[in-house]
C-alpha cells in the first residue's frame, strides 16, 4: 500500500472518531432538554392539581361568607318581626326567613360537595408530588451522568485533535489538501477500499486498470465516479 494512503487512513480514523464525538456532544444538550421537559410537564400537572384545590377552597370560603350573610339577614328579619303590626307583613317576613333558611341549606350542601371533592383530590396531589420528586431525582442523576460523559468525550476529543495535528504534519501538503477537499464534499470518508471490483464509497464498478493501479501502490488512485481516493485492502 502506498505510504501516503496509509497515512491518510490513520488520519481518516482520527477524523471519523472526532466527527463521531462531536456529533455525540452536540446531542447532549437535547438529551438534557428532554429530561427537563419531562420534569416540567409533570410539575405542570402537579401545579394544575394544586390550583384546582386552591380554587375549590376559594369557592368554599365564598359559600361560607354567603351563608353567614344569609344568617345575618335572618337575624335582622327576626328583630324586625316584633315591630310588625300587619299579619300580611308578618307572613311575608316569615316567607323571607324561610327562603333564606332554604338558601343556607343549599349553600351548605354545596360546601359539603366541595369539601368532599377537596378530600378526594388529596391522594392525587400526593401521588403527583411523589412522581415529580422521583422524576426530578432521576433527571438530576441522568444529567450528572451526561455531564460525566461530556467531560470524558471532551478529554478524548482534545487528545484526538492533538494526534490529528501531529499526523497531518506527516502527510504531503498536496495530498492533505486533496484529502481535506474530499472529506468536506463527501461528508463521510475520503479514502475507501476496493471491494469486489467496486468503489467502497459510491459502490460503482471501477475499471480493472484502476484496481490494478491501486493494488500496485505506485500512485494515488481516485474513483472516476465519486473522486474518492482508492486503496487495495489486500486479499
Amino acid at each position: 500500500m502506498l505510504p501516503a494512503v496509509e497515512q491518510l487512513l490513520v488520519l481518516q480514523d482520527r477524523d471519523s472518531r472526532i466527527a463521531k464525538l462531536k456529533a455525540e456532544l452536540a446531542r447532549l444538550p437535547g438529551e438534557v432538554a428532554a429530561i427537563d421537559a419531562r420534569v416540567k410537564a409533570e410539575s405542570g400537572k402537579l401545579e394544575q392539581l394544586k390550583n384546582q384545590s386552591k380554587q375549590i377552597e376559594s369557592d368554599r370560603k365564598k359559600l361560607e361568607i354567603e351563608a353567614e350573610s344569609k344568617r345575618a339577614q335572618i337575624t335582622k328579619y327576626r328583630s324586625q318581626s316584633a315591630a310588625i303590626k300587619s299579619n300580611t307583613e308578618y307572613q311575608a317576613l316569615l316567607k323571607e326567613i324561610a327562603k333564606a333558611e332554604e338558601d343556607i341549606q343549599t349553600i351548605e350542601d354545596q360546601e359539603l360537595e366541595l369539601m368532599d371533592t377537596a378530600e378526594k383530590a388529596k391522594p392525587a396531589i400526593a401521588e403527583e408530588q411523589k412522581l415529580v420528586a422521583e422524576l426530578t431525582a432521576k433527571g438530576n442523576a441522568e444529567k450528572a451522568e451526561l455531564q460525566k460523559r461530556a467531560a470524558a468525550m471532551e478529554a478524548e476529543l482534545a487528545k484526538l485533535r492533538v494526534e490529528r495535528e501531529e499526523l497531518s504534519k506527516q502527510v504531503d501538503e498536496d495530498v492533505l489538501s486533496r484529502y481535506a477537499r474530499l472529506l468536506k464534499s463527501k461528508g463521510d470518508v475520503a479514502v475507501v477500499p476496493i471491494r469486489g471490483g467496486n468503489c467502497g464509497g459510491c459502490h460503482l464498478h471501477i475499471p480493472p486498470q484502476l484496481a490494478y493501479n491501486a493494488k500496485s501502490g505506485t500512485s494515488l488512485v481516485s474513483c472516476d465516479y465519486c473522486g474518492r481516493i482508492l486503496y487495495w485492502p489486500g486479499e
